[in-house]
């Protein structure tokens, strides 16, 4: 890169990204400092910019989470030599680094070859965090914005306890996400936890997929099921979350048919999802979203489950409030979930 050349990538689609792009360009070829960066953040500070790292032909690195608070910012490094910025704390373990700060809404670090700054570049707008990034996409080890996600994931798990109204023989999860949840419904309800699927060397993440075919392939690449723990038993089946209903249904189809349980009871640990989410941390439309369409009974019969139950908005209020979270539940019907207090 040469000029006032900046680079940057961010976590989600935003038609602002490009103008944030060509000011903080600008701002570089003058000679910028980093309270100048600060002021062109500012400029968009009321819109929903998404968190982005960006790098300059100056060699400096600019790290900015955005207003809405969606998706969050962790940075750390190496003794006082180099600074490591990601979505959550794992990254920054795996590289042997040590985390630092979680950075909040609309806050920003600045850093050159002999310079380390953090910002505020606004007051944020007050949204939360993204629910999903604690039901779904973080890993298990990840620590986001000081919730530990594995501890956060297996709460749901044992609010799923009061849900469970069917005598069943083991609990299992659907890999890997769900596993978290799968242990606490078992420790909540005394039931074993059993090995249901093992995971293939290729990793696909199926509720990410857009074409059906494409999530239906996604299912059978990673998952294989393990007949000796499962056949002929009634089975507890916990999932994250559902989308359409497109991979449940293969997974119930895999356990009735290739397995031979008795019944399968699925168990959701996230509320039902029936809106389509409009800052495009995932960009399904409403009119593929099971819950939005299909009333429970007739989702049951579809998922070819002998029963099954959402958590309810409630039980991820009362977690949310024992983490001390915030969390935008846009796509649940609530606009928040959770709090400090």
């Amino acid at each position: 890169m040469s000029g006032g050349a900046v680079a940057a990538v961010t976590d989600r689609r935003s038609r602002y990204l490009g103008e944030v792009v060509e000011e903080l360009s600008k701002a570089v070829s003058k000679g910028a400092t980093w309270r100048a960066i600060r002021e062109v953040l500012e400029e968009f500070s009321e819109v929903d910019i998404p968190t982005f790292l960006a790098v300059t032909s100056r060699d400096e690195l600019i790290a900015w989470r955005t207003p809405s608070g969606l998706t969050p910012l962790v940075v750390g490094g190496y003794g006082f030599d180099m600074l490591v910025a990601s979505s959550e704390s794992s990254a920054i373990e795996v590289l042997d680094a040590d985390v630092r700060r979680y950075l909040g809404p609309a806050e920003g670090v600045y850093v050159s070859g002999s310079y380390l700054r953090f910002f505020k570049a606004g007051s944020g707008l007050g949204r939360g965090l993204c629910a999903f990034e604690l039901l779904y996409t973080a890993r298990h080890d990840a620590v986001v914005d000081g919730v530990a996600v594995y501890e956060f994931r297996k709460g749901l798990g044992r609010e799923l306890s009061k849900l469970l109204a069917n005598e069943v023989d083991v609990v299992v999860g659907v890999p890997e996400t769900a596993t978290p949840y799968a242990i606490g419904l078992s420790q909540a309800t005394g039931k074993p936890l059993e090995v249901a699927f093992i995971p293939t060397a290729t990793r696909s993440r199926s509720m990410l997929k857009l074409d059906p075919l494409d999530r239906l392939v996604a299912v059978h690449l990673k998952l294989n099921p393990v007949r000796s723990s499962l056949e002929g038993r009634r089975v507890a089946v916990v999932d994250d979350s559902m989308v359409t209903g497109a991979t449940m249904k293969s997974v119930s189809q895999m356990l009735r048919l290739r397995v031979g349980v008795k019944e399968v009871h699925l168990l959701i640990a996230s509320p039902k999802l029936v809106r389509s989410c409009p800052y495009s941390v995932f960009e399904l439309s409403q009119d593929h979203l099971i819950a939005a369409n299909l009333d429970d009974e007739y989702a049951r019969v579809y998922l070819e489950v002998d029963s099954l139950a959402w958590l309810n908005l409630e039980s991820v209020e009362r977690v949310s409030r024992t983490f001390r979270c915030s969390l935008c539940g846009h796509c649940f019907g609530r606009e928040s979930l959770g709090g400090g207090g």
